[in-house]
């Protein structure tokens, strides 16, 4: 499965993901740094 990032993030991938998207707990690869339910916003 791979790793999945922020597409502009700090993250070394190598799967990329372009925002916003419905993040459903658990998140394990950590997309919604705050926890609002919306991963890879733009800041």
């Amino acid at each position: 499965m791979g790793d999945y990032d922020c597409a502009g993030g700090s993250g070394n991938g190598p799967h990329y993901v372009t925002g916003p998207i419905r993040v459903l707990s658990p998140d394990p690869f950590r997309l919604d740094s705050d926890h609002d339910g919306f991963g890879c916003e733009k800041p």
